[in-house]
């Protein structure tokens, strides 16, 4: 018996989750031939429901759960699928809102498994599993419309074998330049590959020329807009310079792009997600009389790890935040940095008692800890705990590392290195208690800041009982909320 027989008699033996995790030992694929091969063998599931396929390097889940979240409240049945997970891997998939469970989990990975191991056999990667298990559950659940977030890049992404009607860009920066190309340009590139010919194209403005060229060369002339945040403006492609367009009523309050009570001239990272995310609703459905406001969808979204704020052991409050690569934890810190001038300008104190991070392997480490430093020094120089996350694709950075690099940048930083992400968590929480400064909170004192990593955040909430299917639900609903049924038939 050969190898190749040895191999798919143990792989029918493995259990469902099992089979799943052997996945991870082949690796990544950058190419769609298994993903379309396997649909094509499922059926082409993905054909049941149109999709909005979005791409980025950050922000992408976060608008993402806000177009979901905006297109449920407006009554349509609405898939999401994101990655990675935090803390279950059933939160990848989740229907208006709220997690596949288990069960349904388990009967999509099992026809995904039955249907790879006829000849030839297949071997789909971990992610291509779980986006072929979203496309299944998607179409057994009858979903009116899917939001697909790319895993990475975009022109080779399994995802991209989704049927997608319109596609959305969120911020691009440097990222897996191993991968992805060594400038913003050739990223943008990868990542703009995601349109479709006649689709609409919603992007974020890159404010890098070349980037700008590489979307508008990937997308259908006149199906193309820039969403500019820092104008609060909608602009097409083909004029670019116009200095304003509305982009409908229905976004705010009395027809106000800007919700009523939300925007004072500080423009939050989730909030300039939010709008990118409500405006490709308004895209979507532009005559619709049940979309949204805004701000209802900002009140209604709970997005975990996501500048989430937690009571956590002895009243100590966490900010917990998933920023985990260079641009994403300087765009955290600067927004830290105003927040805290604006609280003391209104004579209040701003500032964490410990700050809490760990990361996973970098390009560049120097660059990652820039950002910390400098919030290290505007925020008087808190104590910082170092720890190591685990279960990430990439292995993490090994805690004594990055003290040393952080020490290179800023010899006085107050440095306690607690590989353990238990002890880690002990530690701050130890140092908020004592140090007793204030918190966010009013009536709370004492903070730790807790960043760096999505696996990271993701160990915290599960160490700190947030990781219920409830507790990652994404969507507050009211009772007299109609949102279908959520039992999933899966006949695979």
């Amino acid at each position: 018996m050969g190898i190749e027989a040895d191999s798919k008699i143990e792989e029918e033996v493995l259990t469902p989750r099992e089979w799943l995790e052997d996945r991870r030992k082949i690796g990544m694929s950058q190419g769609l031939e298994v993903t379309y091969a396997m649909l094509t063998r499922l059926g082409m599931p993905q054909m049941a429901f149109p999709c909005v396929h979005v791409a980025g390097t950050n922000g992408k889940g976060t608008t993402c759960v806000y177009l979901a979240n905006t297109l449920s409240l407006s009554g349509k049945k609405t898939g999401l699928f994101t990655s990675p997970h935090l803390c279950r891997v059933e939160e990848r998939i989740r229907i208006d809102g709220r997690p596949i469970n288990s069960e349904q989990l388990d009967k999509a990975i099992h026809a995904i498994r039955v249907m790879s191991l006829q000849e030839p056999v297949l071997h789909p990667t971990y992610f291509e599993t779980l986006f072929l298990a979203a496309m299944i559950c998607f179409k057994a659940a009858n979903v009116q419309r899917a939001v697909i977030e790319t895993g990475l890049g975009g022109r080779l992404d399994a995802t991209r074998c989704c049927y997608a009607d319109f596609t959305v860009l969120t911020e691009i920066s440097l990222e897996h330049s191993d991968i992805l190309g060594d400038t913003i340009g050739e990223i943008a590139k990868e990542k703009a590959a995601i349109a479709r010919p006649g689709a609409t194209m919603l992007a974020r403005w890159p404010y890098d020329s070349s980037a700008m060229i590489a979307i508008e060369e990937a997308t259908t002339k006149g199906c193309g807009f820039w969403w500019r945040g820092d104008r609060l403006a909608l602009l097409s492609f083909e004029n670019a310079n116009e200095p304003f367009r509305e982009i409908g009523s229905g976004l705010g309050k009395d027809g106000d792009i800007i919700p009523y009570g939300l925007f004072d001239g500080f423009m939050t990272m989730q909030m300039d997600n939010a709008i990118l995310g409500h405006a490709s609703a308004w895209f979507l459905l532009p005559h619709h009389p049940g979309v949204p406001p805004l701000h209802d969808v900002m009140e209604r979204t709970h997005w975990p790890g996501r500048m989430q704020q937690i009571t956590g052991p002895k009243d100590v409050e966490l900010l917990l935040d998933c920023a985990h690569n260079p641009s994403g934890i300087e765009k955290m810190v600067n927004e830290l940095i105003l927040r805290k001038q604006r609280e003391e300008d209104a004579g209040r104190s701003f500032s964490p008692s410990a700050i809490l991070v760990g990361t996973t392997k970098q390009e560049d480490l120097s660059i990652f800890v820039h950002p910390i430093v400098e919030l290290l020094t505007e925020m008087n120089n808190p104590m910082i705990v170092v720890t190591e996350p685990s279960d990430g694709r990439l292995p993490a950075v090994a805690s004594d590392d990055l003290a040393t690099e952080i020490r290179l940048q800023f010899p006085g930083a107050r440095i306690q290195v607690r590989p353990d992400l238990h002890v880690a968590l002990t530690t701050a929480v130890e140092e908020a208690v004592e140090s007793s400064s204030h918190s966010i909170f009013d009536g709370v004192t004492g903070s730790v800041w807790c960043f760096g990593s999505i696996h990271l955040i993701g160990g915290l909430l599960t160490i700190l009982g947030e990781d219920s299917e409830d507790a990652l639900t994404t969507m507050r609903w009211k009772d007299d909320d109609i949102i279908g049924d959520r039992d999933i038939p899966m006949n695979p």
